[in-house]
């Protein structure tokens, strides 16, 4: 499917302009007939690339959360869905405004809200029309959109203490960059020159390091050309599922880190789950969405054996036994939960768990990391002023 841009008359005169995915332009002009629209005209919004640079995908978090906050608010004081999508169409601007026109458009003419959320996927998660499918299903809207607040603003403060421990370990990494291409192709040449004028022989670590700085002073573009193509081609793997799979392998190995990042992954499962299932969406159309959730290939593939296992007749207790990505407290806890009646209960106590150990090992991770490289700024510093001071100290000796 792809993303296309549209204006469309409607039945009352007035031209309508939105953003919609289909199959094709025939495609879309049925879908808006359905709805009482006549396309005028239509465009992707770009081309082949329509999904992955869609101009809607870029819709701020911002916005969204403020949509969720203003729905929310509206349904519970009783305002109908339709009035409250067309007051937050009149005060939003660009391409989420665009997609509210869309959506609303869609509701008054009889679809189902979860239905016309669900046709833009590029915004809205498979949590969040997950959940809008239960709560359209059980008539508790208002109350679905409440914990959606909560949902995202708890995902926007992960996301937030991530950002902000990655900032000084950022900056050093910088440092040393700047520090290295600074040596490298200016203060070396300098001293090479001058060295050149005097008839003795250098030092092995000052010829292998002037060495270094001349092929990087004349093979800059090449190096920056391979460093491209190298991100460019791991980026590009790692969007496969065997890519995937193997990153998240082996970045849960990696020491202090790969617990950081499995801890982040199972308290997405466990908040997402607890969430879903107290909804009341059905186990294995949830399990199905957790694929999706965690945000880890591993424990993805290691949830579709889970899911499989509960098809056939096992509990979710025994399917979860030889889940080695899911450490004992959640086997416990689901294990409980579902031995007791109070799953989403069970989980709800693991996301809260985990969401005081997160920020523990994120101080801890990035402070293991800062030391890495201040150690290795301090190398390179090192390496850098031994090769030009032993020259040195060899011309006094020879005075």
């Amino acid at each position: 499917m792809r993303e296309y841009r549209y204006s469309a008359l409607g039945s009352n005169g007035q031209t309508v302009t939105g953003i919609r995915l289909a199959e094709s332009t025939e495609a879309l002009t049925a879908e808006l007939l359905e709805i009482g629209l006549i396309l005028l005209k239509t465009r992707p919004t770009l081309g082949s690339f329509g999904q992955l640079f869609s101009s809607s995908a870029r819709a701020g978090k911002k916005e969204l959360r403020d949509f969720t906050q203003h729905m929310a608010t509206c349904l519970s004081a009783g305002i109908p869905a339709v009035s409250a999508l067309a007051d937050f169409q009149e005060m939003s601007r660009g391409h989420f405004g665009e997609v509210v026109a869309d959506i609303r458009g869609d509701v008054s003419s009889g679809t189902a809200i979860d239905e016309a959320f669900a046709r833009h996927p590029q915004i809205f998660s498979t949590v969040y029309l997950a959940m809008l499918t239960a709560g359209q299903n059980s008539g508790s809207l208002d109350e679905v959109f409440q914990e959606l607040v909560a949902y995202l603003e708890w995902n926007e403060n992960l996301r937030s203490q991530t950002s902000q421990a990655l900032i000084y370990p950022s900056m050093l990494l910088i440092g040393i960059i700047g520090l290295l291409l600074l040596m490298m192709l200016f203060v070396i040449p300098r001293f090479e020159t001058m060295f050149n004028d005097i008839d003795f022989e250098l030092p092995p670590l000052t010829v292998k390091v002037m060495a270094m700085g001349n092929f990087m002073g004349h093979w800059w573009w090449l190096i920056l050309g391979t460093i491209a193509a190298a991100t460019i081609a791991m980026k590009m793997y790692f969007r496969t599922t065997q890519g995937a799979y193997n990153r998240d392998k082996f970045l849960m190995k990696v020491p202090v880190a790969g617990g950081f990042i499995q801890k982040i992954a199972l308290s997405r499962f466990s908040k997402s789950f607890a969430l879903i299932f107290a909804s009341g969406l059905d186990l294995l159309r949830l399990l199905d969405l957790m694929k999706g959730v965690v945000g880890n290939e591993v424990m993805a593939r290691q949830i579709a054996t889970i899911r499989n296992r509960v098809a056939t007749g096992e509990t979710l207790t025994e399917s979860f036994a030889d889940a080695d990505a899911f450490p004992a407290l959640i086997q416990r806890l689901v294990a409980v939960g579902e031995k007791t009646g109070s799953l989403d209960n069970s989980l709800m106590l693991a996301s809260q768990y985990l969401d005081k150990e997160i920020p523990r090992d994120l101080k801890k991770a990035f402070t293991i990391f800062e030391g890495i490289i201040i150690a290795v700024m301090g190398v390179v510093v090192c390496i850098a002023a031994m090769s030009l001071l032993m020259p040195i100290m060899q011309i006094g000796g020879n005075i």
